[in-house]
């Protein structure tokens, strides 16, 4: 039996897309799991999903990751419910697209708020805890925009490439403690949060959703938009005893959209 079979963990933005597959696999592996979103009928519906389609021990955590005090609240939720949390899994839809331009002070305060502050109130919270038992894992689900900035994405290739060099460098000081830090970027995916962009790429340049798409789906040589459950897998393996040599990390998970050799 793995290690981790059983270990406690959290999972942002986990009412649907990204965070629900990532939570699944999880709770597949034996983990149990706190999943968290802003809204409380929406969690409450996917940890009941959760539940029934892998028998796990999954409970749902209302919160606003944004607020400052949101962290904090999932994470004595996890402990009163679960124990204290060895696995962090962060992930958000993502700030409004826009032309850098027109992208603002305030606008940027916001993404980092959304972006940035979330993962380092949750290190602050977890990272005592996990570098004195010799183990932990925390996984930061990002965005191919980290590697190869996207048009109309000022915000989300600002913020998550600054929130990389943040996590590179706490890895560098907290992995003789056995704990591992990496995040994951995902290319095209087929979620909600997708259809969003490509409403607003197709607004801006005047064609459709459909075909925005579509281009979109054949950009990587897999010619096709990725599926949760695949970013879901790379992501639970970070998570995993076996991934303990990998960390400091931004491991893309884009069907090879990206083209640089490393």
């Amino acid at each position: 039996m793995s290690q981790s079979k059983g270990r406690v963990a959290i999972v942002g933005g986990a009412s649907s897309g990204l965070g629900y597959a990532v939570a699944e696999e999880l709770l597949r592996q034996g983990r149990r799991v706190v999943i968290v979103s802003r809204s409380e009928e929406r969690i409450a519906a996917a940890a009941e999903q959760l539940r029934s389609s892998t028998d796990g021990r999954v409970a749902g955590v209302a919160a606003d990751l944004a607020d400052p005090d949101g962290p904090a609240r999932v994470v004595t939720a996890a402990r009163e419910l679960f124990g204290q949390p060895e696995i962090v899994v962060t992930n958000a839809g993502g700030p409004p697209s826009m032309p850098a331009v027109n992208a603002g002070a305030d606008d940027l305060v916001a993404a980092a708020e959304l972006l940035l502050l979330p993962v380092q109130r949750f290190l602050e919270l977890c990272l005592p805890a996990m570098r004195d038992a010799g183990w932990g894992r925390l996984v930061a689900i990002t965005s191919i925009a980290v590697r190869e900035p996207q048009p109309g994405l000022v915000l989300s290739n600002t913020l998550r490439a600054g929130l990389t060099g943040y996590l590179k460098s706490v890895s560098d000081e907290v992995a003789a403690d056995g704990v591992t830090i990496n995040s994951v970027l995902p290319g095209y995916t087929a979620t909600d949060r997708l259809t969003e962009l490509a409403e607003a790429t197709a607004q801006r340049t005047g064609t459709t959703v459909d075909a925005v798409m579509d281009s979109w789906a054949v950009m990587a040589p897999v010619k096709r938009l990725l599926e949760p459950a695949e970013v879901a897998a790379a992501t639970a393996f970070l998570c995993s005893d076996a991934a303990s040599g990998i960390t400091g990390h931004a491991l893309p998970v884009d069907g090879g959209f990206g083209r640089g050799l490393l």
